[in-house]
């Protein structure tokens, strides 16, 4: 699959979401890197939904930035329904690996929930 646009951010409730156009290279994972540290999120869904294969330095890449935001207290969920995707994040990752999720809709709930109960512990 051609990745002919860049990578989409958007902003929902606190959450960054990072929709990759096709499958996720060396450079796309570059992009999605610098997206998230621009946005400064700590909650962060990166739509894998076309992707039909993650090159290697780009899952653990992906993975890298995984533990930099859980270091932070978040964390990275991934919208994927193929199995080789996530089989090919859970290889990258010597730690916790990034959450995996068949749609967008359900990663988000889990990242907003994630998010507010980071926001009730600091009341």
């Amino acid at each position: 699959m051609s990745n002919d646009v860049a990578v989409q951010t958007r902003d929902f409730g606190g959450c960054t979401i990072l929709t990759v156009p096709g499958d996720l290279d060396a450079d796309l994972a570059d992009e999605i890197r610098w997206a998230a540290n621009a946005a400064d999120s700590r909650h962060v869904v990166v739509d894998l939904g076309r992707a039909g294969s993650v090159d290697p330095s780009a899952a653990t890449a992906l993975v890298g930035l995984h533990q930099r935001i859980r270091a932070r207290g978040g964390g990275v969920c991934v919208v994927t329904r193929d199995h080789d995707v996530r089989a090919q994040l859970e290889r990258a990752a010597a730690g916790p690996a990034p959450r995996c999720y068949s749609e967008i809709g359900d990663a988000l709930e889990a990242s907003m929930s994630e998010r507010q109960a980071g926001l009730a512990q600091l009341a």
